[in-house]
């Protein structure tokens, strides 16, 4: 869907006039006055929308001299969006609040509310620019989140370094896990209360599966034990979101707060991709030098187990014991193919690998001896202990 032009800017304070054809006046950074106007073509029916609310709008728009730019009715899909949270043109966001559903407005916008001395697309600089919108549907808003007051009266329990969780609302039913698809509202904020992303804005909720290293770690923790109409609230630290890295509206080094609202939860068994393991769960067996393992899928069928001198093919995810992902052959899509046995991989997949059958996964927990030792490897810093999800596709 084409929205760039007419993406947001700052919003203006709005003055309606109550008539069938008004003026919308607001003064510039620079104190000048502006004017959009504004006729009603066709009149709407039933309450008159709000600035917060999520409408959905048909536009066609024109440059002055009957140039159409863009149109939602070409493409056969209205647009959807908040008014008011700064979307899409000030223009629109004053000149849509008062309209019914049904309506339809004819909106002529001065390049102050607009895009003004910018050029956007077809759209030339300090264009005027004139819409016919038609009001489809409106909902009620969601109501922001706000920063608490007292954050010292929250019961936080700290569930790995850097990342603490307290739960406002426990909710129901199954846990989420590595794995679980959570569909759910949110908003961060920088310590000191401003808010930095919120999904409620659009009233659309943010889905996340846990597990697929797609999301910071505090999240990726925070999270695990979630239920459906659960409201949990997450600090943290750094480490656990962005480090050093500034981010939109986000400083280096900042510690963070998340309100998070868990509305659904379905689990992703498709098999495509890895999700880290909860070891504490697993029942790892004791391998040769030092090496720990569980298998976590069995073969369908028996099949001839893997052995030293065949070429074996797999597929595999690698991860840190804090849950980082560092490498994943199911990422590219691609099996990776290695000689067992002839010291071309790590000792602990020679080891580990040894006597699985195709269709077989395991899990595989890697002292740093077995692993990359004391000089580490790229994101794998020295000293590491290593897990791993490898599946057994077969050997020649």
């Amino acid at each position: 869907m084409k929205r760039s032009w007419i993406a947001g800017l700052v919003a203006m304070a709005l003055v309606a006039l109550p008539s069938s054809s008004f003026a919308v006046t607001a003064s510039t950074l620079s104190g000048t006055t502006v004017q959009l106007k504004s006729t009603t073509i066709h009149e709407g029916a039933g309450e008159p929308v709000k600035s917060g609310a999520l409408i959905k709008v048909h536009y066609t728009g024109w440059l002055t001299d009957s140039t159409k730019f863009d149109s939602s009715r070409d493409r056969g899909e209205p647009l959807e969006f908040t008014l008011g949270a700064g979307m899409v043109i000030t223009g629109w966001d004053q000149g849509i609040v008062g309209m019914k559903p049904g309506e339809v407005r004819r909106l002529v916008i001065p390049p102050e509310l607009a895009y003004g001395d910018r050029t956007v697309g077809p759209i030339p600089s300090n264009a005027t620019l004139v819409f016919e919108v038609e009001l489809v549907s409106a909902q009620k808003g969601l109501d922001p989140d706000v920063f608490p007051k007292d954050l010292t009266s929250f019961k936080w329990k700290m569930i790995a370094p850097g990342v603490e969780v307290y739960d406002e609302q426990p909710g129901a039913g199954a846990e989420a896990h590595a794995g679980s698809r959570l569909s759910m509202h949110f908003t961060g904020f920088l310590m000191g209360g401003t808010t930095v992303a919120s999904s409620k804005p659009t009233g659309k909720p943010f889905q996340a599966t846990l597990g697929a290293n797609k999301l910071i770690r505090g999240w990726e923790l925070g999270l695990v034990g979630m239920k459906a109409a659960g409201v949990r609230w997450l600090r943290l630290q750094p480490s656990a979101a962005y480090g050093s890295t500034a981010m939109p509206r986000v400083p280096p080094n900042s510690e963070l707060l998340y309100r998070v609202e868990a509305l659904s939860m379905e689990n992703d068994d498709n098999g495509t991709v890895d999700y880290f393991p909860e070891l504490a769960k697993l029942d790892l067996k004791d391998g040769r030098e030092g090496l720990k393992y569980a298998v976590v899928q069995a073969p369908k069928t028996p099949g001839t187990p893997a052995k030293a001198g065949q070429k074996a093919k797999v597929h595999y995810t690698g991860w840190l014991l804090d849950g980082t992902m560092f490498d994943s052959s199911r990422g590219r899509g691609n099996p990776f193919e290695f000689n067992l046995g002839a010291g071309r991989v790590i000792r602990g997949w020679d080891i580990g690998v040894e006597g699985m059958q195709p269709g077989e996964k395991r899990i595989l927990v890697i002292p740093p001896g077995l692993g990359y030792g004391s000089r580490g490897a790229g994101p794998i810093p020295a000293d590491a202990t290593l897990v791993f999800a490898v599946e057994y596709i077969g050997g020649e």
